[in-house]
């Protein structure tokens, strides 16, 4: 709950918690207090019988969830704004925001004092900071000076991108959209390709392997709008896409390198272009090295990974089973035997 000059607001969080452990019925059903959200992925429906209405995912710092506006004061609610609405939410068709009272984007908000305290409870983030010192020892572990020299210039020697890279997402909707997702899953991805390289020691060039999960994604940090917190895709991420972005990122860093070995250029690019795996799924080869194929497989592992665990914290507990999950291609299971704790974190 948070408080805005006295007045109180219920969060997304504290909405879902009501849904999990009691009957709820009406709108704000929480002590009659309206809620406050961020809105991203806002798009125009429209109704059967004539007029619109917007579909749309509305998050606080812990949790998202399928919504639909129904009406709304004053202009059309859009994407990176906070709102303040009427809520309501029916097991069939999940949680609906009734009237949007009121709205400000997120760089005005960022201006006013009294909202501060608000924007830190309902914007999406991770911890930077320790991430950060966990991709320093990622890149202290590289025994060949080039490719350790490379990844220093590429995440601590340009600092534009490093900005960047340390704030952007993930992905727009599937998996790590918060602040800092995009570096959250490099590290992750790297601490697997870590502890796998000992099932294939002799086989596997494990510097290789490292330096490629880290840069795999790194067009990404010009491919989505984050500093508005919309989480939609750039003109440069739809015009060019991640992968061709990121192959002009790497090609540039690799240029400040004297004698930098073609052959790594060569299988780092390769890592780069068949990270998805196939032609379907956006990678224009399949995966033709061993550590292209690893890094494939587990950076499919590690983005489903993440969007079954934040299904499961966005699902309430009267529901067995999750709403459709586009990454995952179904429905999926909702178990509640994990550890509790663990989630809510």
């Amino acid at each position: 709950m948070v408080d805005i000059k006295g007045k109180k607001y219920v969060v997304l969080s504290e909405i879902v918690d009501a849904v999990s452990t009691e009957s709820v019925e009406g709108k704000n059903f929480i002590n009659n207090l309206p809620g406050i959200f961020l809105l991203t992925n806002v798009s125009k429906r429209n109704k059967k019988n004539g007029g619109i209405y917007l579909s749309c995912l509305v998050r606080d710092k812990k949790i998202s969830m399928d919504s639909r506006i129904w009406d709304w004061k004053g202009d059309i609610p859009e994407s990176g704004q906070i709102v303040v609405a009427d809520y309501s939410y029916d097991q069939n068709f999940g949680l609906a925001l009734n009237l949007v009272r009121g709205k400000i984007s997120v760089s005005e908000a960022l201006k006013r004092e009294d909202l501060i305290d608000v924007l830190d409870v309902l914007i999406p983030k991770v911890d930077v900071e320790n991430l950060k010192k966990e991709l320093e020892r990622l890149v202290d572990t590289i025994s060949n000076d080039k490719l350790k020299k490379l990844l220093r210039i590429l995440f601590f020697g340009d600092e534009e991108f490093s900005k960047l890279f340390f704030k952007s997402p993930a992905a727009s909707t599937n998996h790590h959209v918060r602040i800092g997702g995009l570096l959250e899953h490099s590290v992750r991805l790297a601490k697997m390709c870590e502890a796998i390289a000992e099932f294939f020691e002799g086989f596997v060039d494990k510097d290789l392997l490292i330096s490629g999960s880290l840069i795999h994604d790194i067009g990404k940090v010009y491919s989505y709008n984050f500093e508005d917190l919309s989480f939609e895709m750039t003109n440069e991420g739809l015009l060019e896409d991640h992968i061709v972005i990121g192959i002009k990122l790497l090609t540039k860093a690799i240029q400040k390198i004297d004698e930098f070995p073609k052959e790594f250029e060569e299988l780092l690019t390769h890592i780069v272009v068949s990270h998805h795996g196939l032609k379907e799924w956006g990678s224009p080869v399949p995966p033709k090295t061993l550590e292209a194929i690893i890094i494939h497989n587990l950076d499919r592992l590690e983005a489903q990974a993440d969007a079954y665990i934040e299904t499961l914290k966005n699902t309430p507990n009267d529901r067995s089973w999750s709403s459709y999950i586009p990454m995952l291609g179904s429905s999926v299971f909702i178990s509640r035997k994990l550890n509790d704790e663990k989630i809510d974190e």
